[in-house]
Formats: structure tokens, C-alpha cells, sequence
């Protein structure tokens, strides 16, 4: 499958959705569910990586789709990082930051998986 969700870390306070290669929304579909089986037990906030460094092009309707999700997520979160070098890709994410309408959820952009996953060591040491 073109997406793989994961834990991002052993606490399981964030999930990881790498993308590869070419990927359709019925497979972004499946992965969403995917993520929602991992997260349905989890009795607090988890937060979303999307790594988008490896995967090719992005099927059409891509604002509408992702914001779509983020507007219904299965779980709640307050934080997501999408991992890019495009900086097409980096607007995008900024646009659906604004359009999601929730202030209390941080859209941010990472280069790297790392620094994605630096920021959510600093989001959850906020928590403590």
C-alpha cells in the first residue's frame, strides 16, 4: 500500500502516515481508517505526522480532500506536521492550517522526518 500509518513513538502520542510513490484517495481513505483503529482506544489527544517526502504526484481535488479530513478527524488532535521540501506542498498545508477553521490546532511544516519528530517531543513535553 502507498501509505503506511504507524505509531510515531512508543508512548503513542502520535501516529506517522509516510506516503511512496503514487497513491489515489481511495487508498488516502484507507489509511485514515487505518489510523482510526490504531487511535479508537487511545483515551487522549493524538497528534498526526504526515511524511509526504516520498511520494511522487498528488491526486487531483488535494485542498478539498485534506480538508475534508482534518475537518472530521477520527480522533482529536493539536498538532499535525506535514514533512515536504515542496514548497508547493508547504502552501497547501498552510491553507488547510487556516481553512480547518479550529484555533486550537497547529499546522506545521517540517523538511525532515527528525525535525517532524522534534516538534512533537516538544508538543508533548508542553503537556507535562
Amino acid at each position: 500500500m502507498p501509505i503506511h500509518v504507524n505509531w510515531g513513538n512508543e508512548a503513542k502520542t502520535y501516529t506517522i502516515f509516510t506516503f511512496s510513490g503514487n497513491w489515489t484517495w481511495e487508498d488516502y481513505h484507507k489509511a485514515i481508517g487505518q489510523g482510526a483503529e490504531l487511535v479508537n482506544e487511545i483515551p487522549y489527544t493524538v497528534n498526526i505526522i504526515l511524511d509526504l517526502t516520498n511520494c511522487n504526484l498528488f491526486p487531483s481535488n488535494m485542498l478539498s480532500h485534506f480538508n475534508t479530513s482534518m475537518r472530521q478527524p477520527p480522533k482529536s488532535f493539536d498538532l499535525a506536521v506535514v514533512v515536504t521540501t515542496s514548497g508547493f506542498v508547504q502552501a497547501i498545508a498552510n491553507m488547510i492550517g487556516v481553512l480547518s477553521g479550529n484555533k486550537n490546532v497547529k499546522f506545521k511544516v517540517a523538511k525532515t522526518v527528525e525535525e517532524a519528530h522534534k516538534l512533537m517531543r516538544q508538543q508533548d513535553a508542553q503537556k507535562v
